[in-house]
């Protein structure tokens, strides 16, 4: 789900030719899941799962067509358990091997992968975290992109298609508009809610922020009953210095194979989607 920062973000639209030539984090597990929840059930002529490969390999493709440098981050089990009931072990494994095979890089975290994101911008080895959630900004990228992997369009309540946009939200615009700091916003998360913990009842984004300014995150943590551990897991969660951020020329032949081959995807899509990647 992620915290509900929504009501309070700062937030600029962009468009992906702003974003050539970046080198983005991208949480892979929220990615995999939205193709899950909103794409057709696909299978090939075995009764296999497909639907994640095509969300991958179409939206992939078309990222580093624009340029783009998408490293690819999957979560880790050693931590609070995330909702992963639509992911099996089958489905992160393919991703990742066809990932591989686009010459994308794979960063396996020990924890939360959005975690890992913020924790890989903050070093600057990318530009910036990418994910439909707003997590990574608790656990404190300075940049996150929203909008990265999903449709170009989305459907109206009374019909239509609007266009959708990414967005770029910084940290810094954040803190400073609310005039809090860091650990501030982690208190206010656990005020409205996060993975790990229940929303305070009765409060809401604006309300949380009134409550945490000005105040030591223990005060407000003592004073709502918030619990300590979760927020010293939120503020030091594992993360890995252990990735390589190297992005290589696709592999043709194992393309072909893995997804036409073996899944029975059509050879000339696969092709056109290939021949629009830079370089």
């Amino acid at each position: 789900m992620g915290v509900d920062l929504a009501p309070l973000v700062v937030k600029k639209e962009i468009k992906l030719s702003d974003l050539s030539g970046k080198k983005l984090a991208v949480d892979t597990h929220l990615v995999l899941h939205q193709f899950l929840e909103t794409m057709p059930r696909l299978s090939d002529s075995k009764g296999r799962l497909t639907t994640h490969l095509q969300g991958l390999f179409y939206r992939v493709t078309h990222l580093m067509s624009e340029g783009i440098k998408p490293a690819f981050v999957f979560d880790g089990y050693d931590g609070w358990p995330k909702e992963t009931r639509l992911l099996t072990q089958t489905i992160i494994a393919e991703s990742k091997e066809l990932l591989n095979y686009l010459g994308c890089p794979v960063v396996q975290a020990p924890s939360e992968g959005e975690a890992q994101c913020a924790f890989m911008a903050k070093k600057g080895d990318v530009w910036a975290a990418a994910s439909q959630d707003y997590d990574s900004l608790m656990f404190g990228a300075p940049k996150l992109v929203r909008n990265l992997t999903i449709s170009r369009y989305r459907k109206l309540p009374k019909g239509g298609k609007a266009k959708v946009r990414p967005e770029l939200l910084m940290l810094k615009d954040f803190l400073q508009k609310y005039k809090i700091t860091q650990s501030q916003l982690v208190a206010l998360c656990m005020l409205i809610g996060t993975d790990f913990n229940e929303k305070v009842p009765k409060i809401g984004p604006k309300n949380a922020v009134k409550l945490v300014k000005g105040k030591k995150p223990e005060e407000i943590l003592k004073k709502y009953s918030l619990d300590t551990e979760v927020f010293n897991f939120i503020m030091k969660m594992p993360t890995t210095k252990d990735y390589k951020l190297k992005w290589k020329k696709y592999d043709y032949e194992k393309i072909v194979n893995f997804l036409c081959k073996e899944r029975d995807f059509k050879l000339d899509r696969v092709e056109s989607a290939l021949r629009k990647i830079h370089g």
